[in-house]
């Protein structure tokens, strides 16, 4: 995995936990371009699937941005 999708991992878990005060189950990179990824979160409620967040990631460091679905829908898959 390059340096710049783990990266961007890192950060949208860290930007989840800060804003939703809850444990993330894992991330995944849905988009990753040379200045943005988008990292899609997923954390367990009272439901199955696992419910979703996006991120967008800036790779100059600047905060993460939580997204909408409708923001990420054409990146996006339904569960199976």
């Amino acid at each position: 995995m390059s340096d710049w999708k783990q990266a961007a991992i890192e950060r949208a878990l860290a930007a989840f936990r800060d804003a939703r005060q809850l444990r993330p189950m894992g991330a995944h990179v849905l988009r990753l371009d040379a200045d943005e990824a988008i990292v899609r979160v997923m954390y367990l409620t009272d439901r199955i699937p696992p419910d979703r967040a996006w991120f967008a990631i800036p790779r100059d460091g600047s905060a993460a941005r939580e997204l909408t679905y409708d923001d990420v829908a054409a990146l996006e898959t339904p569960w199976r």
